[in-house]
């Protein structure tokens, strides 16, 4: 495989029942980045959540959690605060107040109507504008330098 070909998908197998389930997708690029704070994922066989140390890559057979400790050995606390969902969900949560802060102050002598779907659209940009400054300013860039390469999905 080429070292710029991104895999699309990969497989992990439950411990468990010894069934093989293959991400792909998004669900893909979380499963395989070591920063992303997850802790369970899903089994197509149990139909169920279970933790990441109850599944081993079917390709390699390296436990989940032994994979995103080896891949996060110089990751700081720090780093690890910056790209975790607790993070993430504060700046989306400041990022849309402060939007909507914003707007109110622009349309505060208008009628209800207006204020309240003006207020609604600053939610949601105020929001856009925080997953984005996350994903381009803190996660990405940080799991580039910790993991050393461009896509998770790579890592093996």
């Amino acid at each position: 495989m080429s070292a710029d070909l991104v895999p699309e998908s990969r497989a992990y197998r439950h411990i468990t029942c010894g069934s093989e389930t293959v991400v792909g997708g998004q669900s893909f690029e979380v499963v395989s980045n070591p920063m992303s704070s997850m802790e369970q994922t899903k089994c197509s066989m149990c139909n169920a959540m279970f933790p990441i140390s109850d599944y081993v890559w079917a390709d390699t057979d390296e436990n989940l959690s032994d994979y995103y400790a080896r891949h996060t050995t110089t990751a700081t606390d720090l780093q690890r605060l910056l790209c975790s969902k607790k993070m993430m969900v504060g700046l989306v949560a400041v990022s849309a107040l402060a939007a909507a802060a914003g707007v109110y102050v622009l349309v505060a002598n208008d009628d209800l109507f207006t204020r309240t779907i003006c207020l609604l659209g600053g939610l949601m940009i105020g929001a856009f504008i925080g997953a984005t400054l996350f994903l381009h300013v803190f996660a990405n860039p940080i799991t580039r330098k910790v993991c050393g390469v461009r896509d998770t999905r790579l890592l093996r």
